[in-house]
């Protein structure tokens, strides 16, 4: 979890929520509205290249740099209480960290015949600026720049869903955590706390959105009728 994101905000939001300099946009994603972004999918990420942000397309589904299996697919998540010592992330999050923005991301709710999905999105219709880890693997095609989304124990209202939820990160964080040169970050990992439940807002959604190909606005339309 998160397995799906939506991303509506434009260009210009991101630009004035991170402090971008003109030209600093090199993510061809935010060219359209994107309602339904799976794994494998590219996805915009605010890093430090050469000391500036820039705000790059990376593939979603972190693959390690030392990887040699070519059908690797990657790691959508990984969690935040392990992330500095397993292999496959620890130099990833030791000089490689990067915030993922997102307008919104779905859960599943299990049932007794499938699982509902729910959207989750800010009281305010604001983004939700996500912890990630980057690296580059160099692929049999050539190389590829791949992302993961750090995920924690959820709140009260994403936990009927899934257990995990997205590492939000504030934005007086946000220097600290893309600096490569940051003395101590798990000692700035565990400052962050799951994004507080009263500021967000969620409903169900139709099952229209378990295929990755829809990607729409009627899949946010809130379900009718008894789930």
């Amino acid at each position: 979890m998160p397995a799906r994101l939506v991303i509506t905000a434009t260009e210009s939001e991101l630009a004035a929520l991170f402090g971008l300099a003109p030209g600093a946009n090199n993510a061809r994603s935010l060219s359209r509205t994107r309602y339904n972004v799976a794994p494998l999918h590219d996805v915009p990420v605010v890093r430090l290249t050469n000391g500036a942000r820039e705000l790059a397309d990376l593939r979603w589904g972190l693959v390690p740099h030392w990887n040699t299996d070519p059908a690797h697919e990657g790691f959508v998540n990984a969690r935040s209480e392990t992330v500095a010592q397993k292999p496959s992330f620890r130099s990833a999050f030791q000089s490689r960290r990067c915030l993922v923005p997102a307008s919104g991301f779905y859960g599943w709710k299990p049932g007794l015949r499938r699982k509902q999905p729910y959207y989750f999105r800010p009281s305010g219709n604001g983004v939700f600026v996500c912890a990630g880890i980057w690296d580059q693997w160099d692929s049999p095609r050539g190389p590829v720049e791949t992302v993961s989304v750090l995920t924690m124990p959820s709140n009260a209202l994403v936990k009927p869903m899934d257990e995990r939820m997205p590492v939000v990160v504030g934005e007086e964080h946000f220097a600290a955590w893309l600096d490569p040169n940051e003395a101590n970050p798990e000692k700035l990992l565990s400052r962050f706390t799951p994004y507080p439940a009263d500021q967000m807002k969620c409903w169900p959604i139709g099952t229209r959105v378990n295929d990755p190909v829809e990607d729409d606005a009627d899949l946010l339309v809130p379900l009718a009728g008894p789930l």
